[in-house]
């Protein structure tokens, strides 16, 4: 009887833990809104930068509800773009994806984040099931490495091969840019101008791949770093000619004190993850 009553107990924390999280959605004005808000807005603005925080399982959860009332609404018009893919292992995800290959090998080989199984797994899983497209639209990390190190002039030795992975070179970086002024005074034992030509590498890259990848007709959902797209910086400084005002910038911040220290206009909306109401 005792066991049972320590079970019962364990089980009501864990579910007043449980309704206690919750993410809620604002427009850039910080009026609440749902996600169909985002659903209907994506029919004219297709394509879509879900600025996530890596490690949230909140925000994991936003962007599967996202990515499924974006499927109920447009079907296969979906295409899926994830920064945690490395453009060289796209072939390792279309062999997956036609069942070519078993999951046991895509997941020994794809190079997967640490934290896939837990928070990007049902995202392409959703993909896979309902044969939507995924592209790996990230840098080879031992590119961004080698710059981070040696800078972009390290990128003219690479080799035809590798530079299929890259966006068209040499490459135009705005080091005055606020994402990347920002990033040096967040980091300030690794701060240097190899930094900011690394990460600009990454957001360069991802916009090539997204462009390259995204037809006419096709909503493009692309999950990535809130710095890689706040304010509409970072990757989409590297659009090119695409009409920015086609975009969609989601941005996610945990809680805080007060709801009035939020910058909602550094996107068009802000995922906030609320762990716990009584805080």
């Amino acid at each position: 009887m005792k066991q049972i009553k320590i079970c019962l107990l364990l089980l009501l924390f864990f579910l007043k833990i449980q309704a206690q999280e919750k993410y809620v959605v604002y427009d850039s004005l910080g009026k609440e809104v749902s996600i169909k808000e985002i659903v209907t807005l994506a029919n004219e603005k297709p394509l879509i930068f879900f600025g996530e925080v890596h490690d949230q399982k909140l925000a994991h959860q936003a962007e599967l509800d996202l990515l499924t009332a974006l499927y109920a609404s447009y079907n296969t018009r979906i295409i899926l773009g994830m920064e945690m893919f490395e453009a060289d292992v796209q072939p390792i995800i279309d062999e997956y994806f036609s069942g070519d290959i078993n999951q046991k090998s895509f997941e020994s080989e794809a190079r997967i984040w640490s934290n896939y199984k837990e928070d990007y797994k049902p995202l392409l899983e959703f993909a896979k099931e309902n044969k939507l497209k995924l592209i790996a639209t990230n840098v080879p990390r031992r590119y961004a490495n080698s710059v981070y190190h040696q800078g972009f002039q390290i990128l003219d030795h690479l080799s035809i091969y590798a530079k299929q992975f890259l966006p068209d070179l040499p490459l135009k970086v705005d080091t005055t840019m606020g994402i990347y002024k920002e990033m040096l005074v967040m980091v300030p034992d690794h701060a240097n101008f190899n930094m900011i030509y690394s990460q600009a590498l990454k957001d360069a890259t991802m916009a090539h791949f997204i462009l390259k990848n995204k037809e006419r007709d096709q909503i493009f959902l692309h999950i990535n770093g809130s710095y890689h797209s706040k304010n509409k910086q970072g990757i989409l400084s590297f659009l090119n000619e695409y009409d920015i005002d086609k975009t969609i910038t989601i941005n996610t911040l945990l809680k805080n004190d007060s709801k009035e220290d939020i910058d909602f206009s550094l996107a068009d909306f802000t995922v906030l993850l609320i762990l716990n109401e009584s805080n």
